[in-house]
């Protein structure tokens, strides 16, 4: 069993209402009720300063709300593509989420609107990539 938390606890204004706790509990091993494909996956990061705390006598963090939104959807983006080339690469066909290669999505919610975006983007994507292909 993994067990994580987590507690986003912001000053007054705009970066408050999507504070909150959270937490997840994962039964992992061969007979768990959710597998995670090992070879099929993709990550991305970058070294940015849009959510960080310079202040450590202080509870709350530094948020540039807008920088982080767009890192988000870079991150989407970026995902998408690493994801999609090793699918090619494993299964000899282009990802189509339209058609059903996919079933759920997992994805990170600060809140609402930026998860609806988000999946906006895979689908935009995979609109891009199979328009490419010319079908």
């Amino acid at each position: 069993v993994v067990i994580c938390g987590d507690i986003a606890v912001y000053e007054p204004g705009p970066a408050r209402p999507t504070g909150g706790a959270g937490a997840v509990a994962l039964l992992i091993g061969p007979n768990a009720p959710l597998v995670f494909e090992n070879k099929l996956r993709s990550s991305h990061f970058e070294d940015v300063y849009d959510f960080y705390k310079p202040d450590l006598n202080c509870e709350y963090p530094y948020v540039d709300g807008k920088l982080s939104n767009e890192c988000y959807l870079r991150a989407v983006d970026h995902c998408y593509q690493g994801y999609s080339s090793k699918f090619q690469q494993l299964f000899g066909k282009e990802i189509s989420i339209d058609s059903g290669d996919c079933n759920h999505f997992l994805l990170h919610q600060p809140y609402t609107k930026l998860v609806q975006k988000s999946f906006a983007r895979y689908l935009y994507n995979d609109f891009l990539s199979t328009r490419n292909l010319g079908t």
